[in-house]
């Protein structure tokens, strides 16, 4: 069973506060949720990150990955491995919100600002801690990008369909060639 407890909801114009301040336009089906259904709460895995909760991200920056080029650590040389992670730019912290927090390092995170209209408004699996990278998450059934709603709903859909003692991760659902 899912059980979600929800923080209330945020306004437009606070939305609209948060938009102008970082120079971004929210996703629409992320925006009508935070401001009609809640701003964050209990749920998925550690719970839903709010607006006011999102720290140490440079969101009003651009992000550097496409669903054609996500970052896979694995697959880096040396050079474009210290490339991303031994320079003071926010590679690894722009563009996007947190979502959730799974555990171990490993968060759902929400593009919001990217030049890549394929990319803008997809979720995608973040952990650098277990030195994966940073992938779109693929929807199983019909193996498209997932937009807020879809990955809310994949969450809603697979947690009751587990039992109590099963677990799933989205790092389950990305494509690490």
């Amino acid at each position: 069973m899912v059980n979600f407890h929800q923080n209330g909801t945020l306004t437009e114009k606070e939305v609209a506060e948060y938009e102008k301040k970082n120079n971004i336009k929210l996703p629409e089906d992320y925006r009508k949720f935070i401001t009609t259904v809640a701003s964050g709460g209990t749920q998925p895995f550690y719970g839903l990150y709010s607006l006011k909760e999102q720290k140490g991200i440079a969101v009003n920056e651009k992000f550097h990955y496409t669903i054609k080029k996500p970052l896979d650590i694995l697959s880096l040389s040396d050079e474009e491995y210290d490339a991303v992670f031994e320079t003071d730019d926010n590679t690894l912290k722009a563009g996007y919100l947190y979502l959730c927090h799974e555990g171990c390092g490993m968060y759902s995170i929400l593009v919001v600002n990217t030049d890549d209209k394929d990319t803008y408004g997809t979720v995608w699996y973040y952990d650098i801690a277990n030195d994966a990278g940073i992938f779109p998450i693929i929807n199983p059934i019909n193996n498209n990008t997932m937009s807020f709603l879809d990955w809310l709903e994949y969450y809603v859909d697979k947690t009751l369909e587990l039992d109590d003692t099963d677990f799933f991760s989205y790092g389950e659902l990305v494509k690490i060639e």
